[in-house]
């Protein structure tokens, strides 16, 4: 006789906050996917919630769950595709697509099968729109928004005659319209940046949490530069949010310095062995690196370093598994230094979990990071990590000459005398590998799921209810309905009441 299954728990609902799902996204797109699909296992319904506008929004999540990284039972929405505002709104004029202005160009945006909704104004040789027009039916300007620096993503608003207008609380409207009537709603923000104020702007979320993904200094090397701007937001009305998680116990102890009073929780990334064993030999000189081809990610340190690498260790090789904006300048370093047989920029792929299997070691050289789980891939493989020692996540997880090696200065030669070091020494490198592999047992899946659990259930925090109390407070007394009970109360007698008291207790209420 087999065991009935465990029911689905109906008591809260997990909604999920985020810009947008990607397909072929990096760390923070697989730890979205799996914690949606974590709660979906337990919870009859979840929601991710996603901000950021894309023509085909609905088709990612399809994908996503065809290819089993996202839970058939998450249920995905779009602000641009739901909302009642977007849906309001004309189609813009075809003249308001010359603006007038030199090296701007206007373009319509629109969902598959729908009329235009915006027009989108980008700058010569901008990657992304730094501007964002809305009209009404009456072909009007009704709103215009500014997108932040490298981002398309929506941060401020004004109207026609340049007032400043509130876009966090349109879109926390909506989101409010989609959780209010589902029991108990906790909303994650799991991004910075936009989302934070829509998370802070909603009324109808029993419980607020905002999980960290990144180091928060302006220089991850120094303490002292300050709090990065797309943190500011949060961390100024930490108060009003009930539990922020972050990755590492060093970012939890720093924060509690940096955000005095927050209710913290740290929960690291597990390591979490492949589902189906990579039966691969491992490659002698072989070094990989896994990661967005991105600035911060410093990716053409590892290819400078391979010069050192070459010289001193004949038929080594380097293959870059990633794609983004540093692509071509990336080639174009691989030519110059003369690596074009040493180093290979592969792409995106599904086999980096196999290409990490059959590696010597692989390489972290991003200047920040909040966990880096490509760490923890390639320890469950076995293969030994050579890491820049960053805020945050290599000296969480890899045990320096025991299963990785961590780099304290952050350059290409110090990056290449690590490299060298084990593949002179092949076996020590394999002897490394061994003792990866225990990253399983010290960072279990089960805990990390337990975890995340505590957090979606544990009661909410009297301060953050307090926070929110107090915020409705002040806007129920700004209320015009309230005002003019007020006034209404100084003429009319209280009834019951003895003379002499009116005045004492209109002091009270005010």
């Amino acid at each position: 006789m087999t065991d009935a299954p465990t029911p689905l728990r109906t008591d809260e609902t997990p909604c999920l906050l985020f810009p947008e799902l990607l397909e072929r996204g990096g760390g923070l797109q697989k730890a979205v996917q799996e914690r949606a699909s974590l709660y979906a296992r337990q919870w009859q319904e979840v929601r991710l919630l996603t901000t950021g506008f894309s023509r085909d929004w609905y088709r990612v999540p399809v994908a996503l769950k065809e290819r089993g990284s996202l839970h058939s039972r998450v249920r995905v929405r779009n602000f641009f595709a739901h909302s009642d505002w977007v849906s309001r709104l004309g189609v813009p004029p075809e003249e308001a697509q010359q603006t007038g202005e030199s090296g701007v160009v206007s373009r319509p945006q629109r969902l598959r099968g729908r009329e235009p909704f915006r027009l989108a104004d980008t700058r010569d040789g901008q990657r992304f729109p730094f501007r964002y027009r809305y009209f009404g039916t009456d072909g009007r300007l009704l709103l215009t928004t500014w997108s932040g620096p490298e981002s398309k993503f929506e941060q401020r608003a004004e109207g026609p005659d340049g007032s400043p207008v509130d876009w966090h609380a349109i879109v926390a409207e909506w989101v409010d319209a989609e959780i209010g009537d589902q029991p108990r709603p906790v909303l994650f923000s799991l991004q910075r940046g936009f989302n934070d104020p829509v998370l802070l702007a909603s009324t109808r979320a029993y419980r607020k949490v905002a999980s960290l993904h990144n180091c928060h200094y302006v220089d991850p090397e120094d303490r002292l530069s300050g709090t990065r701007p797309s943190f500011r937001t949060l961390f100024t009305q930490a108060s009003k949010v009930d539990t922020i998680v972050c990755l590492t116990e060093q970012q939890r102890g720093e924060l509690r310095r940096d955000v005095p009073g927050a209710h913290l929780v740290s929960i690291p990334y597990p390591g979490r062995r492949p589902a189906v064993a990579e039966d691969v030999e491992k490659e002698p000189g072989l070094v990989v690196l896994v990661g967005q081809l991105i600035d911060r990610k410093r990716v053409d340190h590892a290819v400078r370093a391979m010069v050192d690498v070459v010289a001193a260790v004949p038929g080594a090789r380097l293959e870059v598994y990633g794609e983004g904006p540093a692509h071509e300048s990336l080639q174009r370093l691989v030519s110059e230094l003369g690596l074009t047989e040493v180093v290979s920029l592969m792409g995106y792929s599904t086999e980096v979990g196999r290409a990490q299997a059959r590696a010597c070691c692989t390489l972290m050289t991003s200047t920040f990071e909040g966990f880096a789980r490509v760490i923890g891939e390639s320890m469950v493989r076995g293969t030994p990590v050579v890491s820049y020692d960053v805020r945050y996540g290599p000296r969480d997880v890899i045990r320096d000459g025991v299963d990785g090696l961590l780099v304290s200065e952050h350059h290409p030669e110090a990056l290449a005398s690590a490299i060298v070091s084990l593949l002179r020494e092949p076996e020590r490198a394999y002897a490394m590998g061994r003792r990866a592999l225990e990253v399983a047992d010290r960072f279990p899946v089960e805990d990390f799921e337990r975890a995340w659990t505590a957090v979606l259930t544990d009661p909410a925090r009297r301060a953050g209810l307090r926070a929110r109390a107090s915020d409705l407070r002040v806007r129920a007394r700004r209320s015009p309905t309230v005002r003019r009970l007020r006034r209404l109360g100084a003429v009319l007698p209280r009834r019951g009441a003895r003379p002499g008291r009116g005045a004492a207790a209109r002091a009270r209420v005010d």
